[in-house]
């Protein structure tokens, strides 16, 4: 099963995500972990939980099945209803990846 993250904007949320993040043996090749990065994460997690999407609370953020493409944008635009600012983006851009 696919799942993304959703945590906040706070780049310390980001690393709490990462430090429990298993890392696979090769992370050094070309390894990304894709979510929505938003301003409000309380009020996105509770959007997405009334709009029936199950979130997986972890360290640093949520963890969200995916189980269709088309549900990640369903979920930028329940968050953009709201005006709540998200960005879908690499969570381990902070990864060094030499």
């Amino acid at each position: 099963m696919n799942k993304i993250v959703l945590c906040a904007s706070d780049p310390t949320y980001r690393a709490n995500y990462l430090d429990n993040l298993e890392l696979p043996d090769n992370y050094m090749c070309d390894f990304s972990v894709m979510g929505f990065v938003v301003d409000e994460y309380d009020s996105a997690a509770a959007l997405l939980v009334s709009a029936g999407y199950q979130l997986s609370q972890v360290k640093g953020g949520a963890e969200i099945p995916i189980h269709a493409a088309d549900q990640l944008l369903n979920i930028r635009s329940i968050l953009a209803k709201e005006n709540i600012r998200c960005e879908y983006t690499d969570i381990a851009d902070s990864l060094y990846q030499a």
